[in-house]
């Protein structure tokens, strides 16, 4: 064996030069790929922080509602009572307002890919069965120049496409699905 030559250490240095980009390459899409899952899971971890708020709002709501002041309003409109105080009406407005700024809330989250479906389904069948009581729509006539041009155009389509409720007896429901369960 002979001493290299000068072209041949030249070979010899392009070949292990052309090794070491292919490891560098290598390693770079493992670290591109390492990066991507980190990035999706960062994304999984917002979508589930931001639809664990919303559904914790939700928890507020449903808590507030069971109030007994709040408890006994909702009552009196799901039995289609219409008599109201000044002040019995301005809660009912909040109450709506609320829903509907809930519902606005899940309505852009969700467009933004940031709230998932089922969360975005609840909060719609949620709206259409406060719609589904007149006083609530009633409302929302007096209300409804006071939320933005979207929210208005969502409502009023679920205002169209849901029908009015009647009396409401929950004790005879409950006693009849109570005597399916028993039977």
């Amino acid at each position: 064996m002979g001493i290299l030559s000068l072209g041949d250490l030249a070979s010899l240095g392009s070949f292990i030069s052309g090794l070491a980009v292919l490891a560098s390459l290598v390693f770079l899409f493992f670290q591109m790929r390492q990066m991507t899952e980190q990035v999706r899971q960062a994304e999984r971890n917002q979508r589930a922080l931001m639809n664990q708020g919303m559904i914790n709002r939700v928890g507020e709501i449903v808590r507030w509602l069971a109030e007994p002041h709040m408890a006994d309003l909702t009552y009196r409109v799901r039995t289609r009572e219409v008599k109201f105080t000044e002040r019995e009406l301005a809660q009912l407005q909040l109450r709506l307002r609320h829903t509907l700024l809930s519902v606005q809330d899940f309505h852009v989250q969700h467009r933004a890919g940031l709230a998932d479906q089922i969360s975005y389904d609840t909060a719609m069948l949620a709206l259409r069965g406060t719609l589904s009581l007149p006083v609530y729509r009633a409302l929302w006539a007096l209300d409804r120049q006071g939320f933005a041009p979207e929210l208005r155009e969502l409502v009023d389509q679920a205002v169209k496409s849901t029908p009015l409720a009647g009396p409401e007896d929950l004790a005879a429901r409950f006693e009849a699905e109570l005597a399916k369960v028993m039977a």
